[in-house]
């Protein structure tokens, strides 16, 4: 069965006739659906010739004879049969097929992976027809002096791609010269042109400009500029790898969008705006036509992994994805927040706090307490501590008058119990044997005067203690020092 592939819609369509024996896949009649041999195809092509509407350069590597269209009239003739205007159908590529139009022979075969689909079993199909697509069609930039000439357009509406810039790339050129192109494609897709839609004729000539591939490619609905699809071939899997990433790496400024971030937010995270960014996908020759357009062989720049076309497309880490983590992360915080303000149960009454924050205010808008888990709430808190308050201030009375019935201070002839209304005033009754207060006993140690040792009594005092009790409160304690301390070296 004749298979005859076709760079169909542009200039340098080169056509390729082949023998392909006892062919069954959809692909072995692309155009020729039912022929048993190519050789209708060749005397098709002869006879084009004859008419000077084909004509061959050469063969390629595999000895196929190559043709293209020549001149005007060929041109002419391929627009009436793909239904196209004259003016996209660029121009003939002269001489393309003199080395063997390789490089149209790789936008040949990356045209049938898009349109045949993928040959590994269950792979996805093919979108679109051969006319879905133009190839070298030429681009004015603004002034008119440079153009961007991609490889191939492809229109594919019925899946959400109204049009897609294919750069064929057969690793013969520097990556620094391939990215060089991604930028022409950001000044083309700046270009704006008039409106002439009659419900903006009452506007501002400013208002009333358009971009003009909207105008050109009605139905791209997809926001920020059209996506440009990168196919590289003929190296290795590592060296196409690498040169993929190494042309991300050089055209970075013209696809990963701007920075932005909310200044009300408290972390780092942000999101990135494609409206002046070029959307870039790639992939290799080889994964095209083992899985087709539609399977995962597309790595979009900056995201990881590989997609099909249509995931491909979508921007990573833009503001619908930014305002996703946000949600997950204010989802977190209520979360967090609802399980601390459940762990804040008052052990009094009862009561879960609903307030959005775990602090009270007290007296004269003061804040004095936080409410913590295990804790109380502000009224539990309240009450209990004026119920310590009450509790301290009668054990003090209690030790104050406790303390009043016992023996003064030896030395200042105060309460045993300390001054009243002093920081070192016990809330504690003090010990019956107890002989200096508080700030006395202070006092003495910051003197290093050793500890109280009372004076000794005297013999008429002894006397007297054997008539009747000594009227000394502390008589006992200074016959007991008497006993443990000898007469000499004695302070008292």
């Amino acid at each position: 069965m004749a298979r005859c592939e076709v760079e169909a819609g542009g200039p340098g369509q080169q056509l390729r006739d082949t023998v392909i024996s006892g062919g069954a896949r959809p692909e072995d009649g692309l155009l020729r659906p039912g022929a048993a041999s190519n050789k209708a195809v060749r005397q098709a092509l002869g006879d084009l010739a004859l008419h000077g509407l084909v004509a061959s350069d050469g063969n390629t590597r595999e000895r196929h004879k190559t043709w293209r269209l020549e001149g005007a009239a060929g041109l002419d003739a391929a627009a009436v049969v793909l239904g196209m205007v004259r003016s996209e159908m660029g121009g003939t590529a002269r001489g393309a097929g003199r080395s063997g139009a390789q490089h149209a022979m790789a936008v040949n075969e990356t045209v049938l992976a898009f349109v045949l689909g993928g040959t590994a079993p269950g792979a996805a199909g093919g979108v679109g027809t051969v006319r879905s697509w133009s190839t070298e069609t030429e681009f004015l930039l603004p002034g008119g002096k440079r153009k961007v000439r991609p490889d191939g357009v492809w229109q594919a509406p019925q899946i959400g791609v109204p049009v897609l810039m294919v750069e064929v790339d057969r690793s013969t050129m520097a990556p620094a010269d391939v990215a060089a192109k991604f930028p022409r494609y950001r000044e083309l897709f700046r270009t704006k042109v008039r409106d002439n839609d009659p419900a903006l004729a009452d506007r501002e000539p400013a208002d009333r400009t358009v971009h003009w591939w909207r105008r050109a490619y009605p139905g791209h609905t997809r926001p920020g500029y059209p996506p440009v699809a990168l196919v590289v071939t003929d190296a290795g899997p590592v060296a196409l790898a690498n040169r993929q990433q190494a042309v991300a790496d050089l055209s970075a400024d013209c696809w990963r969008g701007r920075w932005c971030r909310q200044v009300r937010d408290y972390n780092d995270d942000g999101w990135r705006e494609y409206d002046d960014a070029v959307p870039i996908v790639a992939t290799t020759l080889e994964l095209l036509a083992e899985h087709g357009p539609l399977g995962p062989v597309w790595w979009r720049f900056r995201r990881s992994g590989r997609h099909s076309l249509i995931e491909a497309l979508e921007n990573p880490n833009n503001r619908a994805a930014y305002d996703l983590r946000q949600a997950a992360r204010e989802d977190e915080e209520h979360k967090a927040h609802q399980e601390l303000m459940d762990s804040l149960v008052c052990i009094d009454c009862g009561e879960v706090p609903d307030e959005e924050s775990t602090w009270e205010y007290g007296r004269q808008g003061q804040v004095e307490w936080t409410r913590r888990p295990g804790g109380r709430c502000w009224p539990c808190h309240q009450d209990r501590e004026e119920r310590l308050e009450r509790e301290a201030e009668e054990q003090l009375e209690a030790a104050r008058t406790a303390n009043a019935a016992l023996r003064p201070c030896w030395a200042c002839r105060g309460s045993s119990g300390g001054k009243e209304g002093s920081k070192l005033e016990l809330r504690e009754k003090a010990r019956p044997d107890r002989l200096e207060c508080p700030e006395c006993v202070q006092a003495r140690a910051a003197k290093d005067l050793g500890p109280l040792v009372l004076p000794v009594p005297t013999k008429r005092e002894l006397v007297a203690a054997l008539v009747s009790a000594p009227d000394d409160p502390w008589w006992e304690e200074r016959v007991l020092h008497a006993k443990l301390y000898p007469a000499r070296g004695r302070r008292v």
